[in-house]
This record gives C-alpha cells, sequence and structure tokens, in this order.
C-alpha cells in the first residue's frame, strides 16, 4: 500500500508560518500591557497631612517701624569778612543765634549779629543816616536799650549803643566800629564759625571769611542700601525728631545714585520743606544727621487670623473658612494690615475658629461647607 509523505520544504514552512503567528501575538499582549501601565493615573500619596489645623481669631495690632538716619544737607556761604585786625579772644558757641550775640571778639571787641537786610560796610556814629542805622536801633529797641527806632544815629543812640556796650563788658565809645557788627537777614538763624581760624589767642589780619549761614532750604533724604530700599513702600510716613519738633515727611522722589544705594528724597506733607518754619533754626553745618522714625506698616487693631487662613478669589476679595463644630462657613473679610504672617481683618469676631490651609472645598460665602464627607481630626493652634 503506498505511504503518503508530506515534503519537507512545505512542512518547514508550516512551521515557520506558526511561530511568527505566535510572535505577533506575543507583541499585541506586550504593548496593551504597557499601554495600560504607562496611562494608569498616579497614585496619591500616602504621606500627605491628614489633620486641619485651626485658629483662634484674637486681638492684636499689626504695624511696623523701621529707624533709620535721615540726612540733612544744605549749602554754606559766608555773611561778612572780618574787619577787626588782632588777636582772637573769645570765640561763641555759633549755632542758632539772635539780635545781639556775640559771634567772637579781637583784642576784646566783640562781634555781633544783627537782623539786616544789608551788610554792614561803615563805621555809625552821630549824624550818619540809612538802613543799616536802622537796622541798628531796631537791634537796641529789641535788646531793651532804646525805645525808638529810626534811620538817624542821633545823640539818643549813642547812648544805647554805651549802654549796650558797658553791658557787654566792651570798650565804652558810643559809636561802632566797622566790623563789630554782622548782619544777618533773618534772626534767629543758624551760624557756623570757621573754628580752624578762630582760635583764642590768634592773630588775625583782616578779611578772613569766619562766619557762614545756611543757604536755601534744607534738603532732607534717606539713602538706603538695596535691602533696606525694598522694605519702605512709596507710601510710607517718616517722623524726624530734631529737638523739641517732630516733623512729618512724605517720600517726593526716589533715584539710584553712584553707589548703588537709592536715595528717597522727603518733603513735608504739604510738599514744603521738611522743616517747615523752623528751617532757619536747622545748623545744618553742610551735612547732618538725624534719626528717623519710618512707619512702613500702617498700624492697624482688631480681630486678627494667619495670613494662610486668608483666601483671595479672582476679583480679589477676601474671605476665611469659619469653623463652629461641624460647621464651616465660607465669610467675607476686609485686610486691615499686615505683620510678620498675622493680619488684622474685619468681617470675623474675636474667640471665632478659622481653618488655615483649608483643604475643604469652599462653601459659598455666608453658606456651611458641604458635610457629605466626614472631616478629618482637628488640631487647634
Amino acid at each position: 500500500m503506498p505511504v503518503w509523505r508530506a515534503e519537507p520544504g512545505a512542512a518547514g514552512r508550516t512551521v515557520k508560518r506558526l511561530a511568527l503567528i505566535a510572535a505577533l501575538l506575543l507583541g499585541l499582549v506586550a504593548a496593551f500591557w504597557a499601554g495600560r501601565v504607562t496611562t494608569r493615573p498616579a497614585p496619591v500619596p500616602t504621606d500627605a497631612p491628614a489633620e486641619v489645623v485651626l485658629a483662634r481669631v484674637t486681638e492684636q495690632t499689626v504695624g511696623r517701624v523701621l529707624n533709620l538716619s535721615v540726612t540733612v544737607q544744605q549749602p554754606l556761604v559766608p555773611v561778612a569778612a572780618n574787619a577787626l585786625p588782632g588777636v582772637v579772644t573769645a570765640v561763641g558757641k555759633g549755632g542758632v543765634v539772635k539780635n545781639g550775640d556775640i559771634l567772637y571778639a579781637v583784642n576784646n571787641v566783640p562781634v555781633r549779629v544783627v537782623a539786616s537786610p544789608i551788610p554792614f560796610y561803615r563805621a555809625l556814629t552821630v549824624g550818619v543816616k540809612g538802613p543799616d542805622v536802622k537796622a541798628l536801633r531796631e537791634a537796641l529797641v529789641a535788646l531793651g536799650h532804646a525805645e525808638t527806632a529810626g534811620e538817624t544815629y542821633t545823640e539818643a543812640t549813642a547812648a544805647a549803643v554805651k549802654e549796650w556796650q558797658k553791658s557787654l563788658g566792651a570798650p565804652v565809645t558810643g559809636t561802632v566800629a566797622l566790623g563789630e557788627l554782622v548782619a544777618i537777614p533773618r534772626l534767629p538763624s543758624a551760624v557756623v564759625l570757621d573754628r580752624k581760624i578762630l582760635i583764642p589767642g590768634a592773630k588775625l589780619a583782616g578779611d578772613e571769611k569766619l562766619v557762614q549761614v545756611p543757604s536755601g532750604t534744607p534738603i532732607f533724604t534717606l539713602v538706603l542700601t538695596r535691602d533696606q530700599a525694598t522694605l519702605i513702600p512709596a507710601t510710607a510716613t517718616v517722623q524726624v525728631p530734631w529737638q523739641k519738633h517732630t516733623w512729618p515727611a512724605t517720600i517726593s522722589s526716589s533715584e539710584a545714585n553712584d553707589q548703588g544705594q537709592t536715595v528717597l528724597t522727603l518733603q513735608a506733607p504739604d510738599g514744603g520743606p521738611v522743616c517747615g518754619a523752623q528751617c532757619a533754626e536747622v545748623a545744618a553745618g553742610g551735612t547732618k544727621y538725624l534719626m528717623s522714625r519710618i512707619q512702613v506698616v500702617p498700624p492697624a487693631t482688631g480681630p486678627a487670623v494667619p495670613v494662610t487662613a486668608i483666601s483671595t478669589d479672582a476679583s480679589g476679595q477676601a474671605s476665611v473658612l469659619v469653623v463652629n463644630g461641624d460647621q464651616r462657613v465660607r465669610r467675607l473679610v476686609q485686610v486691615k494690615g499686615t505683620q510678620d504672617g498675622v493680619s488684622v481683618v474685619s468681617g470675623v469676631t474675636v474667640g471665632e475658629t478659622v481653618q488655615v490651609f483649608a483643604g475643604a472645598q469652599p462653601a459659598t460665602p455666608g453658606q456651611p461647607a458641604a458635610s457629605g464627607q466626614s472631616q478629618p481630626t482637628t488640631k487647634e493652634r
């Protein structure tokens, strides 16, 4: 009986086809599994905090003050040249002077300051007339040595001058030599004496510029480092104490100097000079430094909550989540002031509890939050 045999070439081709089909099936299965693994949502972290932090509303005051040095600069100009040659026998204190004050003395002749719109340019004796005589007579009236003023140097003026000289311990002549009076337009005023030249025992030849006065309005500036400048808002208020005065000031301009510092120029709240009516008394001496008090965060007192308890919506409206037992209510608030992570707000009451870093979905303002889910353990601080 004849036996049937498959041809070897056909059998090999069949085996190869089966192997190829199996490989394709395995590849599809692997691709499907890989796709399920890579597209699966990431697992929820298991180390997230389980507690909700609560904070009690307390009464607090917020605000921040910096104490920084204010630079006062004012140019100095000479007001007179010395006209008394001789030896310096006394030197005054300088600073703020008024009518009749002694600046210095040469050969025991005191050089006095007198309010006058023009310089004293000549010797004053009986019969001389002019505005310089009027200034002298007005000073004599102010000092109590004369009763009337005028533009003529009379015998009564000479008698008043003698009385004045006697009270000073000066030679009594009844006349005023050139150089004995220094004119300053307005008194009281600050003066600066050249103490490198005005030394008791020093010899003066004449024409020395010994007395200077500030000219123009004093300029008040805050010179700040870059870090200091970031702490001071443009709306900050500044208090500058000086002697018995305290001047309020605001920031009028800001610019950078060559050293990379920020220079804030100050002005009075009305836009005038910081020193106001006392500018004539400020003995700047070119440059003076006064300590200032800068309110960088306006003071506010009231119910206070942690900053992290406050949420702000897209319109800028702030709110907190007030917790009362199992109830949570979204409450609108207005922030009055903030400092060091604490905000004073209106809209809540001292003693209430608010949630910090609220994890639940916020409720509609004025409505309770959803209560269908169990709440985690709470921790009050």
